[in-house]
């Protein structure tokens, strides 16, 4: 990846991206008035652009692009403020002051419903194996502004991980989080998820095995939970009890602990 500026640069936005350059350890290329297509056939490699609103990142080989949006968390926050059922917050029983590890972050949908339901005394910690989502998603947590100052509030308590999720788990001791979630890329494509597109041309798409999930339930002190496509073979195949609703294309299983 290389990171740049958007198209009005700015000394704030040149700032920002060379802040970035740093910290994430990417190449700054000045912008030069370049498109981001000119930069990215010169350079072949992604582009994460620093803009006024926001950060996002156009692919190299595709024209879609990936930036932090609390769009769904938004829509079951305001749920839960209004003391309504969330089923992931229902399935891994999350009460205040519990500890969640999120193995597959991604853009932060789940975390942020957790952080909400464990609150200022519980923890959330989210792994990403993906640089780039986990840039996208780092950044959007600290920065982004909804207007609802809990939701907000929330997201900053989230600790994001760049590392592969066994490698994480092998280096924990014993019983250290309340819950342990998955939610891998889905074995069954949605195609009513377009949301899903620019997130899976970064993500990495490792199946679960054995060895993670008996990791996962040394981790965790409660349970393990898994979200998956209603036709996943996981569920059955891991020893999850599977957690069926009738009205979703996803459901989310179990594994109990205590």
């Amino acid at each position: 990846m290389i990171i740049t500026t958007a198209g009005r640069v700015t000394p704030q936005l040149i700032q920002y991206a060379q802040r970035l350059s740093v910290n994430y350890q990417i190449p700054y290329i000045k912008r030069n008035g370049y498109s981001i297509q000119k930069l990215k056939d010169y350079y072949q490699e992604d582009v994460i652009v620093a803009g006024k609103d926001r950060l996002f990142i156009s692919s190299l080989n595709k024209k879609t692009s990936l930036f932090f949006h609390p769009n769904l968390a938004m829509v079951r926050a305001k749920r839960l403020l209004r003391t309504e059922e969330d089923p992931f917050v229902t399935t891994a029983k999350l009460e205040k002051g519990m500890s969640v590890l999120d193995c597959t972050v991604g853009l932060a949908s789940d975390s942020i419903i957790a952080s909400m339901a464990v609150g200022s005394n519980g923890s959330v910690t989210g792994l990403e194996g993906s640089k780039a989502i986990y840039i996208i998603t780092n950044e959007g947590l600290k920065t982004c502004n909804s207007s609802n100052d809990i939701l907000d509030t929330a997201m900053r308590r989230i600790k994001v991980k760049h590392i592969p999720y066994l490698e994480y788990l092998n280096q924990l001791e014993s019983n250290v989080y309340d819950v342990v979630y998955f939610d891998p890329m889905f074995q069954e494509a949605i195609n009513t998820s377009d949301g899903f597109n620019p997130i899976r041309t970064h993500a990495l798409e490792n199946n679960l095995i054995v060895e993670a999930l008996e990791e996962a339930k040394r981790v965790a002190r409660k349970r393990v939970v898994l979200k998956d496509h209603w036709k996943s073979d996981r569920f059955n195949r891991y020893g999850f009890t599977q957690i069926k609703r009738k009205t979703s294309l996803f459901h989310y299983g179990v594994i109990e602990l205590y």
